[in-house]
């Protein structure tokens, strides 16, 4: 508990003249308050701060996920977003780093398989597609529809960039095959025809 005199050592000249001289204060609410009341107040208090504090630290930290709490835990949706504004803004080492962290962090498969993405994608942007490719065959082994349209165009893209037509070729009738009418169904077409 904290000692009122070791906090203000001014006051203690004046609080014994003001026992001596007067032992009621008046509150703002027009009440009257003996200082022996005060006292308790203060001493009761502390005493719940202390409780209440003690009580935060037995909680669970943020980043855990409760049985009933399905959702992604708070500090790896701030990375994730903070990683996208990132990306957005073409700081794609940034986003890199941070997309890892969330990888690193999660349990959560949809988050982790979303962060696989756009790490592949941030290695396609500054053309090390040796990683882009390993990284979005990564995503493309699961059993999951996050971002595979995508992944599988970019994967295409990046076997072509490396000069490995037969690969990119496969992937390019992959997505065919699965997006026939999709936005890059016709640079798809196209790849396959340039290269017969």
């Amino acid at each position: 508990m904290l000692d009122m005199d070791m906090l203000f050592p001014e006051r203690t000249a004046r609080q014994d003249s003001a026992m001596t001289s007067r032992h009621t204060f008046r509150t703002d609410t027009g009440e009257s308050v003996s200082l022996e009341d005060l006292l308790k107040r203060i001493e009761r208090l502390e005493e719940e701060f202390q409780q209440l504090k003690e009580a935060l630290e037995e909680k669970q930290p943020v980043t855990e996920k409760k049985q009933d709490d399905p959702g992604i835990p708070l500090i790896e949706q701030q990375l994730y977003a903070r990683a996208l504004r990132h990306f957005t803004a073409g700081e794609y080492g940034k986003a890199s780093e941070l997309l890892r962290q969330v990888r690193d962090n999660t349990q959560e498969k949809e988050l982790n398989l979303s962060a696989l993405y756009w790490l592949g994608e941030c290695a396609f942007r500054q053309d090390n597609y040796n990683e882009a490719v390993v990284l979005l065959q990564e995503l493309l082994s699961e059993e999951s529809e996050v971002f595979r349209e995508n992944a599988l165009i970019l994967l295409a893209v990046s076997f072509r960039n490396l000069g490995k037509q037969a690969e990119s070729n496969r992937y390019f009738q992959t997505y065919l095959k699965a997006y026939p009418e999709s936005r890059y169904s016709a640079l798809a077409r196209k790849e396959l025809q340039r290269s017969q």
